[in-house]
């Protein structure tokens, strides 16, 4: 697979586990209405909010996993633009994962 189609389907899956997890919140949300007994349980389904994304990947991710010792990453210019510091990662600035993180599971950065 060349590099273009790798990342249309990283996107796809992408997307695909949003639907996913959108599908089963709507059907948690259907039963509440047949359910009443059950109404704090289902409360708390949308009150979860994650505290941490866990995200294994490629450079589309840059998670920033090398070694201090190793790693140029971790010396400036890198990371300046956000975090406002050297924090492992190549990229100069948020990837894919951190909006999905801000924006989806509302995780703070």
């Amino acid at each position: 697979m060349d590099r273009q189609q790798q990342f249309l389907l990283y996107i796809f899956s992408c997307f695909s586990f949003l639907l996913l997890l959108s599908e089963n919140t709507s059907v948690y949300g259907s039963s509440h209405h047949h359910h009443h007994h059950h109404h704090h349980r289902h409360r708390h389904l949308f009150d979860f909010r994650p505290s941490k994304l866990f995200v294994f990947g490629d450079s589309y991710v840059d998670t920033g996993n090398s070694r201090i010792s190793l790693a140029t990453s971790w010396k400036v210019p890198y990371g300046i633009t956000f975090p406002g510091k050297p924090a492992g990662r190549f990229s100069d600035g948020r990837v894919l994962t951190d909006f999905l993180g801000k924006w989806c599971f509302w995780i703070p950065l």
